[in-house]
């Protein structure tokens, strides 16, 4: 390189540190979704952005609402709601039929999502890009899938018992694993055949009715309220590596309360705790939620009012740090009712969104403006933690 050569290029070396230092000016003044819609504008936008400061993940947790199919509204659109501040937000053109896909599942800002071709991808709606994921088709497990796959023609036949999906923010590593039946199909970032890879860990008629995922681990909590545990951290199958007693029973028969629901859930600490949970349609109608953990001296399950100071988004199945409102559990009455077909705000549902502190049983915040003033259906809601960069909730 000749002199005058290096010369030009140590004075335009110069330029860039002026307008990377505007681009962070700019981006740290933006609210947390314009700063993600921000930083996608280009490659130097999106460096830029890895070095701001002034960019922080929420402290408290916000609702995503997916739409209802509806032939005036486009269906590429969803709703964020920030109950923070009050501050909500329609994020438009995500090139997806929301209306017509089912949220399997979410990680801090991505989403699972299943669409009624029984295709899978996963969903950033802040930065609107899309991974595409295995067909549910291409298991292998064909009497199992067509049963599954019957009448999708308008994706109300698809019926995911279950699923979770942990995304390392950063890497963009990902886990994804879903249930139906007896039959469990898992897929990782870098597997080799574009196919999900299945096993049935289950005994003989037992069933799951949820699971959970936390640091390479599956808690999978079956019919029989009988807690078993995954390790997923290896190369091949998933191991099982730990079982907690069942729940104890009444009568020596599984007794279930008329209209009450098991979730399973692990705490910051790696504790694993069994909630029963009772949610009416109507929020303002009495709701509640039992939580027992396991005593590790005795190894029964013991009943406790508290979450340790922390909070529990029910849909993931893990407790986070609480900054404010500690002990309390997010749900959406909603969560127990997905494949019903019904919009979120109706006659027998007033979306039920709902804010619930476990030490005195009762619901402390309810959302109900939320679809009662929209002119869009929506037919499901979910809380979730959006993040910026790095790990952070699991």
């Amino acid at each position: 390189m000749s002199d005058s050569e290096e010369k030009t290029c140590n004075e335009d070396s110069k330029q860039p540190v002026l307008v990377l230092d505007l681009l962070r000016s700019i981006l740290e003044r933006l609210s947390f979704v314009d700063f993600h819609r921000a930083r996608c504008i280009s490659s130097e936008w999106y460096s830029t952005s890895e070095s701001c400061l002034g960019v922080k993940n929420p402290t408290s947790p916000w609702i995503i609402l997916f739409p209802r199919e509806h032939v005036e509204n486009k269906n590429d659109s969803c709703k964020l709601y920030n109950p923070r501040d009050h501050s909500s937000y329609i994020v438009r053109d995500l090139g997806f039929d929301l209306a017509r896909s089912r949220c399997l599942a979410n990680s801090g800002s991505w989403f699972l999502m299943l669409d009624r071709r029984t295709d899978f991808h996963l969903l950033n709606p802040f930065t609107r890009v899309r991974i595409p994921l295995p067909s549910l088709e291409s298991t292998g497990e064909g009497n199992i899938i067509r049963k599954v796959c019957e009448n999708v023609s308008d994706g109300s036949g698809i019926k995911i018992d279950n699923a979770v999906l942990w995304v390392d923010e950063e890497s963009r590593d990902y886990l994804v694993v879903w249930n139906v039946a007896s039959l469990f199909g898992y897929h990782k970032k870098g597997d080799e055949n574009n196919s999900w890879k299945v096993f049935k860990p289950l005994e003989k008629n037992e069933r799951c009715i949820d699971m959970t995922f936390k640091e390479n681990k599956l808690y999978v909590l079956t019919v029989t309220r009988k807690v078993t545990v995954f390790d997923f951290s290896g190369d091949d199958s998933p191991v099982e590596c730990a079982n907690f007693p069942y729940f104890p029973l009444q009568n020596g028969y599984i007794y279930n309360p008329p209209g009450s629901h098991y979730k399973v859930v692990v705490t910051l600490s790696g504790e694993v705790l069994i909630i029963v949970a009772k949610v009416e349609p109507d929020p303002r109608t009495r709701s509640f939620f039992t939580v027992y953990k396991m005593d590790p001296k005795s190894l029964e399950w013991k009943m406790t009012k508290s979450l340790g100071g922390e909070i529990l988004l029910l849909d993931l199945g893990v407790t986070v740090e609480a900054k404010v409102m500690k002990n309390c559990i997010y749900y959406s009455n909603d969560q127990f009712h997905r494949y019903n077909g019904n919009s979120l705000c109706n006659d027998s549902n007033n979306n039920g969104i709902c804010v619930y502190h476990s030490r005195t049983n009762n619901v402390v915040q309810v959302f109900e403006h939320l679809t009662a003033s929209s002119t869009i259906l929506f037919k499901d809601a979910r809380w979730f933690f959006p993040i910026f960069g790095g790990k952070w909730l699991l």
